[in-house]
This record gives C-alpha cells, sequence and structure tokens, in this order.
C-alpha cells in the first residue's frame, strides 16, 4: 500500500483466474443458466471452458460466480 498525500492508494486486487485453470467449475451466469466443464482459459474479458469436449467462450461481466466441482468425475449435465 502507497500514501499519496495522505490517503492510502490500493494496489489492483490479484488475478485469481490461474487458481481456476485446469479445473473442473461451475458457472454461474447473469440468466441463471450454469454450464459446467474445465477451464482452459482466461483474459481481461473472457473465459475459456471445455463443456462436453466443446469450446464455450463466456464474456466474464455476464458470470455471477464460478463454482469449483470438488469431484472430478461430477459432470453430469
Amino acid at each position: 500500500m502507497r500514501h499519496l498525500r495522505g490517503r492510502q492508494s490500493h494496489s489492483k486486487p490479484l488475478d485469481l483466474d490461474e487458481e481456476l485453470f485446469n479445473r473442473e467449475v461451475e458457472v454461474v451466469l447473469e440468466n441463471h443458466g450454469a454450464l459446467r466443464g474445465r477451464v482452459l482459459a482466461s483474459s481481461d474479458y473472457w473465459l475459456k471452458l471445455e463443456v462436453n469436449k466443446r469450446q464455450i467462450y463466456i464474456n466474464k461481466p455476464f458470470i455471477l460466480c464460478i463454482k469449483t466441482l470438488e469431484n472430478r468425475g461430477d459432470l453430469t449435465p
């Protein structure tokens, strides 16, 4: 944390996308739908999932939350 003219300046929050890389997740979307798959990649604006052997790109502003799936075999649609 830096001090600028008597105020505290907070650093940019850590990007947690790397924690999700290559993990099985459930992505809950703004429209309350959900997708289950494996995280292949992430950028500032997109999350790339493998769902049923297909690649899906999700625009991050439409994601409400991402839940990790503890059981690797728990990918039933």
